[in-house]
């Protein structure tokens, strides 16, 4: 069966999981696979918004809006999610790892347990759900797997080395992944987003040399939803959603010492302007 989400036909992959989807881009996303008469499976920590994101979903279509209360930050819940939604909808057709979190600031600010937290919420949980959806989906040879990434896993970004360092390794996973399953039938997906204008920057955490940078304009949550969508639907390895994105991208890949030397000198200019009250603002999502 073939049905449309957004502007795209999605064939037969209805049944479908999303962290993060208490609000912004997950939340968006499940609005969208609920349209659809989708089944969904809905994972954050925020218990009241995963309730009121379900009843909004089943009011708008979803044939199913399950949804789990879980902290990824701890150790075994990414794969734990996966096992509960299989029970839940008898099965599972896509995994959405999009929960994410900020921490911005120098690396001499940034204490390694704040680092190990990051790494757990935005790489290591995901690894172990994709570990855990592998084992239902290739046996079948069907499913997708979409991480939710950023442009900081293409293009590193001085005051980020710690954010940048999880969302790279999403991007490797991603490719090596995809490298893995090529012809299996199982479809991997990695978007890399610019700054999103969403919650989960004011849940972000940023030291004080990198509290002052501001960030305007945008995209939605929803436009990084239809990416998704799109890249399901068209089985896309890697979307990138800017102009700007796909730009560094290509020139951290081309010159990558230009590059680095770009993006500190930009670095340097805005850290100046914030002590003087003009910041500059800051890319990322």
């Amino acid at each position: 069966m073939r049905r449309l989400v957004g502007s795209c036909f999605i064939t037969d992959l209805m049944r479908v999981a999303i962290t993060g989807a208490s609000a912004g881009i997950g939340a968006c996303l499940a609005h969208s696979f609920a349209r659809t008469g989708g089944e969904l499976f809905l994972v954050a920590r925020r218990e009241d918004r995963l309730r009121s994101v379900s009843e909004q979903c089943l009011s708008s279509g979803a044939s199913k809006a399950a949804f789990s209360s879980r902290d990824l930050s701890l150790a075994g819940q990414g794969e734990a999610l996966v096992r509960e939604a299989i029970d839940e909808l008898g099965g599972l057709d896509v995994l959405v790892c999009n929960a994410g979190y900020g921490i911005y600031g120098p690396v001499n600010e940034v204490a390694p347990a704040a680092m190990a937290r990051a790494m757990q919420v935005n790489f290591l949980s995901g690894y172990e759900s994709i570990h855990a959806a592998l084992q239902h989906f290739v046996p079948r040879k069907r499913g997708h797997i979409v991480l939710v990434s950023s442009v900081l896993g293409k293009t590193p970004l001085p005051l980020a080395a710690p954010y940048c360092a999880t969302k790279f390794a999403q991007v490797g996973l991603g490719e090596a992944l995809w490298g893995e399953l090529r012809g299996s039938g199982v479809g991997v997906s990695v978007i890399c987003p610019g700054y999103t204008k969403s919650e989960f920057h004011e849940a972000a955490v940023a030291t004080d040399s990198a509290a002052a940078f501001k960030r305007v304009g945008g995209h939605s949550p929803q436009t990084v939803a239809e990416a998704i969508v799109q890249a399901i639907a068209k089985n896309k390895r890697e979307v990138l959603l800017t102009l700007p994105g796909r730009f560094f991208a290509w020139m951290t890949r081309m010159a990558p010492g230009a590059t680095a030397r770009m993006t500190a000198g930009f670095i340097a200019r805005a850290r100046r302007g914030s002590r003087s009250g003009n910041s500059d603002d800051a890319p990322s999502k």
